[in-house]
């Protein structure tokens, strides 16, 4: 059994302490002359930004506060939460189109064994070396592109593997305060062969302990950003 973490993470401790539930509005406000126009759902969850954010705050030896209400629209903390948000996209482009492309290779049936294989290494990579690992979850196989909000995203900070299986332990926000959230990976040869074959047997299976559907698992950039 291998097993790896970053060194004094917890979601209890260093995750936020409100759920990743918005009341409807902007995430941001385009003012032009006497128009103002809303970027961004709110209401659709601010994951990504949470999970940036709490990163960096640990990166930085910071802690969140411990509001179990999440920030008004128009505070700093909801302005960091939205900019970290409006960060994790990469220009709008990299981090959707890796859901969408990876949603449409499930639907055809072309997501291999090898590819889920890759990913979890990333991820493993990334935890042994101390860092938290930005997962995306892929909830759905539909190509339709307002489909993306069905997606999640998470930050793992532990494992366990043996030569079948592996378990992830991950901040999510949507169940903030817990530190028992965990990705189950079963696959064959998981944990010791990098590349098996494409069509290896058996199949990949994922599942969430909170029990939300999860068909694929997706290794995504991080970068923390200095305190401002």
């Amino acid at each position: 059994m291998r097993s790896g973490a970053v060194p004094g993470f917890l979601p209890s401790r260093h995750g936020f302490a409100f759920a990743n539930r918005w009341p409807a509005g902007p995430a941001f406000e385009l003012r032009i002359r006497y128009l103002r126009i809303g970027v961004g759902e709110v209401a659709e969850g601010l994951c990504a930004g949470m999970c940036f954010a709490a990163a960096d705050r640990f990166v930085r030896g910071e802690v969140p506060p411990t509001d179990t209400v999440p920030p008004a629209r128009g505070t700093p903390l909801f302005h960091e939460i939205a900019r970290r948000q409006l960060d994790s996209l990469h220009w709008l482009v990299m981090a959707p189109f890796r859901f969408w492309w990876t949603a449409a290779r499930l639907r055809v049936g072309r997501w291999m064994v090898r590819d889920q294989v890759r990913q979890w290494l990333a991820i493993r990579e990334e935890i042994d070396a101390g860092r938290p690992a930005m997962l995306g979850l892929v909830r759905t196989a539909n190509v339709n592109p307002f489909s993306l909000t069905a997606n999640h995203e998470v930050l793992g900070f532990a494992y366990e593997a043996g030569p079948g299986e592996a378990t992830i332990r991950i901040y999510d926000p949507n169940h903030p305060g817990s530190d028992d959230v965990a990705i189950r990976l079963r696959i064959g040869g998981v944990a010791a062969r990098p590349e098996p074959p494409a069509f290896a047997t058996p199949p990949v299976s994922l599942e969430q302990t909170t029990g939300e559907p999860l068909l694929a698992l997706l290794h995504l950039p991080y970068r923390p950003v200095p305190a401002r």
